[in-house]
């Protein structure tokens, strides 16, 4: 039984909004289309939408001495080119673009909620459409720009192809992991492998630094992996060079740091010891994504028996960063069924527009939750 506020068009607006966005899929920090299509959505329901970046935000009814609810969806696509053969849509993105984590379906739910909550309602809620969630830092972005001012709960939704459709997956505490992206960058000098001494062996060093941060790792019980090294000529001279980009993800931050600093050591030691000079670079840092308990509670009793218990991830999602600031739970929303069971990120990823309903459903209950 979905809520009584949900209206006749909820189904239509979901799809038709849904497949318009799924067409006009843009990478982070490029959704100039999709902002202006937000903001015409939002302006043509009577609201006031407000710019961050290429994100958008609006608010209905006012503050006052209470303060809002924030509802948030994110609003970029990925580097992927949809496999239109297994998908066999008409509404598929340019070749190299592709709506292939689901935030066509985030914000398409969202827009729906604003539609039927309206502008003058005196329900003080923000309505946040976030930019660059795929490892651009928009969270980060429009925080600093203000969006969870006045702000001391907020929600998200996550579409989940695992999960059949319409059910609310829920966890308590830590549901993403943390996420840290370094490389270590070692200089040496290039000489013949008959003459050692007069080189300095980088990919020596490296390897070096990889045994340390690997034991380091698996001392605190983090997952971590060396995805790609880069260095040397050929067999027979040592390299006056070695670039190793890692990720290591983790739940307690005390642990990744305890890791990097071992990092840092073996860096200085294998220096000393190659005569090479080592650069630890840190790219991303995610924190984990930590669901408050009461707020989890909440979700729990607005999805009813669509509520299902799910297991913590070792991916990372940004909407950790809000959660750094203020209460919330993010949960994840089902779409299996019989024709769509591709994982996120892949090209052939889809879903059924239906199983949005049930995340409409649960943010206008979430919304109904603060009135009473």
């Amino acid at each position: 039984m979905y809520n009584e506020n949900m209206d006749s068009m909820s189904l239509p607006y979901l799809t038709e909004t849904r497949r318009k966005l799924h067409k006009l899929a843009e990478l982070s920090g490029k959704e100039y289309k999709t902002q202006e299509f937000i903001c015409a959505e939002l302006e043509r329901f009577g609201f006031k939408p407000k710019r961050i970046g290429t994100g958008v935000y609006c608010d209905s009814g006012k503050s006052g001495k209470s303060k809002r609810l924030a509802l948030r969806a994110d609003i970029d696509a990925l580097p992927i080119t949809e496999n239109r053969e297994v998908t066999k849509v008409d509404f598929c993105a340019a070749d190299g673009v592709m709506h292939a984590c689901g935030h066509d379906g985030h914000t398409a739910n969202l827009l729906n909620v604003a539609r039927i909550v309206g502008a003058k309602s005196n329900i003080p809620v923000r309505f946040i459409f976030q930019f660059g969630e795929e490892g651009y830092g928009g969270s980060v972005q429009m925080i600093e720009c203000g969006v969870l001012d006045g702000v001391d709960e907020i929600y998200a939704i996550h579409l989940c192809p695992e999960l059949d459709s319409g059910k609310i997956g829920y966890c308590y505490g830590g549901m993403f992991a943390g996420c840290v992206e370094f490389d270590t960058i070692t200089h040496g000098k290039k000489s013949h492998c008959a003459f050692p001494a007069d080189g300095a062996d980088a990919i020596g060093s490296a390897l070096t630094v990889y045994g340390a941060i690997k034991t380091a790792a698996e001392r605190n019980g983090l997952l971590y992996n060396l995805g790609k090294i880069e260095g040397g000529y050929a067999r027979n001279i040592i390299s006056d060079g070695c670039k190793a980009d890692y990720t290591l993800r983790f739940y307690d931050s005390a642990k990744s740091e305890d890791v990097m600093m071992c990092a840092a050591r073996a860096a200085a030691e294998a220096d000393d010891r190659f005569g090479t000079v080592t650069d630890i670079v840190t790219r991303e840092v995610y924190p984990p994504l930590i669901n408050d308990a009461l707020c989890v509670d909440k979700v729990r009793l607005a999805a009813g028996e669509n509520a299902e218990p799910i297991d913590p991830r070792n991916t990372a999602e940004d909407f950790s960063n809000y959660l750094n600031v203020v209460s919330g739970c993010m949960s994840w929303l089902g779409i299996r069924d019989e024709t769509h069971t591709s994982p996120l990120h892949s090209d052939t990823f889809g879903f059924d527009e239906r199983a949005l309903l049930a995340g409409t459903e649960l943010f206008l209950k979430l919304i109904e939750m603060r009135q009473m």
